[in-house]
Protein backbone atom coordinates (compact mmCIF):
# COMPACT_ATOMS: atom_id res chain seq x y z
CA UNK A 1 0.00 0.00 0.00
CA UNK A 2 1.36 3.53 -0.83
CA UNK A 3 1.75 5.98 1.62
CA UNK A 4 1.51 9.50 1.96
CA UNK A 5 5.43 10.07 1.79
CA UNK A 6 5.26 8.07 -1.36
CA UNK A 7 3.66 10.99 -3.49
CA UNK A 8 5.66 13.34 -5.23
CA UNK A 9 4.39 16.89 -6.72
CA UNK A 10 4.15 15.78 -10.28
CA UNK A 11 1.37 16.13 -11.44
CA UNK A 12 1.32 16.27 -15.32
CA UNK A 13 3.35 14.84 -18.30
CA UNK A 14 3.58 15.20 -21.71
CA UNK A 15 5.47 13.56 -24.62
CA UNK A 16 6.52 15.03 -28.25
CA UNK A 17 6.78 11.03 -29.71
CA UNK A 18 8.49 13.19 -33.06
CA UNK A 19 11.63 14.15 -30.63
CA UNK A 20 11.42 11.86 -28.14
CA UNK A 21 11.01 14.70 -25.69
CA UNK A 22 9.26 14.67 -22.09
CA UNK A 23 7.79 17.84 -19.96
CA UNK A 24 7.62 16.47 -16.24
CA UNK A 25 5.17 19.86 -14.60
CA UNK A 26 5.90 19.82 -10.74
CA UNK A 27 3.11 21.65 -8.35
CA UNK A 28 4.49 24.38 -5.39
CA UNK A 29 6.99 26.93 -5.81
CA UNK A 30 9.25 28.95 -3.33
CA UNK A 31 7.74 32.14 -5.01
CA UNK A 32 5.00 33.87 -4.84
CA UNK A 33 4.56 35.41 -7.95
CA UNK A 34 1.44 37.48 -8.34
CA UNK A 35 1.25 36.99 -12.24
CA UNK A 36 2.25 33.16 -12.17
CA UNK A 37 0.83 32.17 -15.38
CA UNK A 38 -0.65 28.71 -13.47
CA UNK A 39 -2.69 30.98 -12.09
CA UNK A 40 -4.66 30.98 -15.57
CA UNK A 41 -3.50 27.72 -16.74
CA UNK A 42 -1.46 24.62 -15.49
CA UNK A 43 -1.22 22.59 -17.80
CA UNK A 44 0.75 22.07 -20.98
CA UNK A 45 -0.32 24.53 -23.07
CA UNK A 46 0.91 22.91 -26.39
CA UNK A 47 -1.86 20.12 -25.71
CA UNK A 48 -4.96 20.20 -27.83
CA UNK A 49 -7.55 20.89 -25.30
CA UNK A 50 -5.29 23.50 -24.13
CA UNK A 51 -3.83 25.15 -26.51
CA UNK A 52 -6.15 27.96 -27.68
CA UNK A 53 -7.86 28.47 -23.92
CA UNK A 54 -5.26 30.06 -22.82
CA UNK A 55 -6.39 33.62 -25.10
CA UNK A 56 -10.05 33.40 -23.27
CA UNK A 57 -9.21 36.48 -20.65
CA UNK A 58 -11.53 34.82 -18.36
CA UNK A 59 -10.71 30.95 -18.40
CA UNK A 60 -9.00 30.06 -15.61
CA UNK A 61 -7.60 25.84 -15.08
CA UNK A 62 -9.04 23.79 -12.03
CA UNK A 63 -5.26 22.95 -10.04
CA UNK A 64 -4.39 19.55 -9.73
CA UNK A 65 -6.18 16.80 -7.39
CA UNK A 66 -4.25 13.96 -8.53
CA UNK A 67 -0.31 13.53 -8.36
CA UNK A 68 1.59 10.48 -9.22
CA UNK A 69 3.89 8.57 -6.67
CA UNK A 70 7.57 7.93 -7.04
CA UNK A 71 6.88 4.05 -8.43
CA UNK A 72 4.47 5.35 -11.21
CA UNK A 73 6.21 7.93 -12.16
CA UNK A 74 9.47 6.28 -12.55
CA UNK A 75 7.33 3.68 -14.19
CA UNK A 76 5.80 5.90 -16.85
CA UNK A 77 8.98 7.10 -17.80
CA UNK A 78 10.61 3.94 -18.53
CA UNK A 79 7.86 3.08 -21.00
CA UNK A 80 8.74 5.80 -23.00
CA UNK A 81 11.95 6.13 -25.62
CA UNK A 82 12.66 9.47 -23.80
CA UNK A 83 15.63 11.81 -25.61
CA UNK A 84 15.03 14.70 -23.78
CA UNK A 85 13.52 15.63 -20.58
CA UNK A 86 12.39 19.08 -19.36
CA UNK A 87 11.49 19.55 -15.39
CA UNK A 88 9.07 22.17 -15.09
CA UNK A 89 6.77 23.79 -12.50
CA UNK A 90 5.88 25.56 -9.92
CA UNK A 91 9.35 24.89 -9.23
CA UNK A 92 11.38 21.36 -9.42
CA UNK A 93 13.75 22.01 -7.01
CA UNK A 94 11.10 21.73 -4.43
CA UNK A 95 10.47 18.38 -5.24
CA UNK A 96 11.67 16.02 -2.48
CA UNK A 97 11.95 13.22 -4.77
CA UNK A 98 13.45 14.46 -7.97
CA UNK A 99 16.73 13.74 -6.99
CA UNK A 100 15.62 10.02 -7.40
CA UNK A 101 13.98 10.67 -10.48
CA UNK A 102 17.47 12.78 -11.67
CA UNK A 103 19.35 9.77 -11.02
CA UNK A 104 16.52 6.99 -12.64
CA UNK A 105 16.66 9.27 -16.02
CA UNK A 106 20.51 9.35 -15.83
CA UNK A 107 21.06 5.52 -15.46
CA UNK A 108 18.52 4.53 -16.90
CA UNK A 109 17.37 6.51 -20.12
CA UNK A 110 20.88 8.97 -20.62
CA UNK A 111 18.62 11.34 -21.92
CA UNK A 112 19.55 15.23 -22.03
CA UNK A 113 17.84 16.88 -19.12
CA UNK A 114 16.44 20.62 -19.02
CA UNK A 115 15.50 22.08 -15.93
CA UNK A 116 13.23 25.46 -15.67
CA UNK A 117 14.20 27.27 -12.78
CA UNK A 118 13.78 30.43 -10.92
CA UNK A 119 17.13 30.43 -9.00
CA UNK A 120 16.46 30.77 -5.58
CA UNK A 121 18.18 27.22 -5.14
CA UNK A 122 20.98 25.87 -6.25
CA UNK A 123 20.43 22.95 -8.63
CA UNK A 124 21.95 19.48 -8.38
CA UNK A 125 24.30 20.42 -11.70
CA UNK A 126 26.00 17.41 -11.79
CA UNK A 127 22.53 15.37 -12.82
CA UNK A 128 21.91 18.35 -15.41
CA UNK A 129 22.92 19.02 -19.30
CA UNK A 130 20.87 22.56 -19.37
CA UNK A 131 19.68 24.84 -16.84
CA UNK A 132 17.09 27.25 -17.91
CA UNK A 133 17.03 29.90 -15.64
CA UNK A 134 13.94 32.93 -14.58
CA UNK A 135 14.80 36.35 -13.94
CA UNK A 136 11.80 38.23 -13.04
CA UNK A 137 13.66 41.82 -12.31
CA UNK A 138 16.43 43.25 -11.38
CA UNK A 139 15.19 46.32 -9.28
CA UNK A 140 15.22 44.62 -5.74
CA UNK A 141 11.94 46.69 -4.80
CA UNK A 142 9.79 45.26 -8.30
CA UNK A 143 10.94 42.10 -7.56
CA UNK A 144 9.74 41.89 -3.73
CA UNK A 145 6.84 43.38 -4.68
CA UNK A 146 6.62 40.39 -8.17
CA UNK A 147 7.70 37.53 -5.84
CA UNK A 148 7.15 38.23 -2.48
CA UNK A 149 11.22 37.52 -1.81
CA UNK A 150 14.43 39.36 -2.49
CA UNK A 151 16.36 38.81 -5.54
CA UNK A 152 19.66 39.07 -4.14
CA UNK A 153 20.49 35.37 -3.72
CA UNK A 154 18.68 34.10 -7.18
CA UNK A 155 21.02 37.00 -9.00
CA UNK A 156 24.03 35.56 -7.39
CA UNK A 157 23.06 31.78 -8.04
CA UNK A 158 23.24 32.65 -11.72
CA UNK A 159 26.04 34.08 -11.51
CA UNK A 160 27.71 30.76 -10.20
CA UNK A 161 25.43 28.90 -12.93
CA UNK A 162 27.62 31.18 -15.37
CA UNK A 163 30.84 29.85 -14.52
CA UNK A 164 30.76 26.64 -14.68
CA UNK A 165 31.74 25.42 -17.81
CA UNK A 166 29.88 21.67 -18.31
CA UNK A 167 26.19 22.98 -18.08
CA UNK A 168 24.62 25.36 -20.94
CA UNK A 169 22.89 28.36 -19.72
CA UNK A 170 19.58 30.14 -20.73
CA UNK A 171 17.55 32.78 -19.06
CA UNK A 172 14.63 34.09 -19.60
CA UNK A 173 11.96 36.74 -18.70
CA UNK A 174 8.38 37.80 -18.91
CA UNK A 175 7.60 41.08 -20.61
CA UNK A 176 4.57 42.89 -18.75
CA UNK A 177 4.13 46.14 -20.13
CA UNK A 178 3.57 48.95 -16.87
CA UNK A 179 5.04 46.10 -14.80
CA UNK A 180 8.37 44.65 -16.02
CA UNK A 181 8.65 46.71 -18.81
CA UNK A 182 10.64 47.74 -21.23
CA UNK A 183 13.22 49.48 -19.25
CA UNK A 184 12.85 46.69 -16.91
CA UNK A 185 14.03 44.17 -19.22
CA UNK A 186 17.02 45.83 -20.73
CA UNK A 187 18.24 45.79 -16.82
CA UNK A 188 17.87 42.38 -16.97
CA UNK A 189 20.01 41.66 -19.81
CA UNK A 190 22.42 44.47 -19.13
CA UNK A 191 23.04 42.34 -15.79
CA UNK A 192 22.93 39.10 -17.75
CA UNK A 193 25.43 40.84 -20.58
CA UNK A 194 27.86 41.61 -17.48
CA UNK A 195 27.98 38.07 -16.82
CA UNK A 196 28.88 36.86 -20.24
CA UNK A 197 26.87 38.25 -23.29
CA UNK A 198 27.12 35.54 -24.99
CA UNK A 199 23.67 33.84 -22.93
CA UNK A 200 20.96 33.69 -24.90
CA UNK A 201 17.74 35.53 -23.31
CA UNK A 202 13.78 34.52 -24.60
CA UNK A 203 11.71 37.36 -23.64
CA UNK A 204 8.44 35.65 -22.75
CA UNK A 205 5.28 37.67 -23.49
CA UNK A 206 3.05 38.35 -20.67
CA UNK A 207 -0.57 36.04 -20.68
CA UNK A 208 -2.70 38.34 -18.66
CA UNK A 209 -3.70 36.69 -15.30
CA UNK A 210 -7.51 37.21 -13.83
CA UNK A 211 -7.52 39.61 -11.39
CA UNK A 212 -4.76 41.45 -12.20
CA UNK A 213 -4.76 44.33 -14.15
CA UNK A 214 -1.66 44.69 -16.68
CA UNK A 215 -2.40 43.72 -20.47
CA UNK A 216 -0.42 41.48 -22.60
CA UNK A 217 2.10 43.16 -25.21
CA UNK A 218 1.19 43.90 -28.80
CA UNK A 219 3.62 41.55 -30.71
CA UNK A 220 5.39 44.91 -32.00
CA UNK A 221 5.97 46.19 -29.06
CA UNK A 222 7.71 42.53 -27.95
CA UNK A 223 9.88 42.88 -31.36
CA UNK A 224 10.92 46.39 -31.23
CA UNK A 225 12.15 45.15 -27.14
CA UNK A 226 13.97 41.63 -28.93
CA UNK A 227 16.04 43.90 -31.08
CA UNK A 228 17.18 46.29 -27.93
CA UNK A 229 18.06 43.91 -26.12
CA UNK A 230 19.89 42.21 -29.38
CA UNK A 231 22.06 45.07 -29.10
CA UNK A 232 23.19 43.98 -25.88
CA UNK A 233 22.64 40.53 -26.09
CA UNK A 234 23.43 39.20 -29.45
CA UNK A 235 21.55 35.69 -29.04
CA UNK A 236 18.27 37.36 -27.38
CA UNK A 237 14.83 35.64 -28.67
CA UNK A 238 11.24 36.65 -28.49
CA UNK A 239 7.69 34.32 -27.61
CA UNK A 240 4.74 36.76 -28.87
CA UNK A 241 2.46 34.59 -27.05
CA UNK A 242 -0.67 36.16 -29.54
CA UNK A 243 -0.57 33.38 -32.22
CA UNK A 244 -2.34 29.86 -30.89
CA UNK A 245 -3.51 29.45 -34.27
CA UNK A 246 0.06 28.94 -35.68
CA UNK A 247 1.48 25.04 -36.44
CA UNK A 248 3.35 23.40 -33.48
CA UNK A 249 6.89 22.18 -34.32
CA UNK A 250 5.75 18.61 -33.16
CA UNK A 251 2.64 17.45 -32.32
CA UNK A 252 2.22 16.54 -27.95
CA UNK A 253 0.62 14.37 -26.23
CA UNK A 254 -0.94 14.00 -22.69
CA UNK A 255 0.61 11.25 -20.86
CA UNK A 256 -0.75 12.09 -17.11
Amino acid sequence: MKTESDITSLYHITWGEEYGICCLYFWGCNLRCRICLLKKEVYDCHLPETRLRIYDASFVSPQPQEFLTLEKALAILDALPVKRVFLMGGEPLCEPFLAKILDFLRSNKGCFISLLTNGRLKPPVHMLDEIIFSIKAITPSLHQKYTGVSNRKILANFKDLADLPKIRLHAETVFIPEYVDETEVIKIAEFIASVNPDIPLRIDAYFPVPGEGWRAPEIEEIEKLKERVRAILPNATCFHGRQGDEPLAYQVKRIF
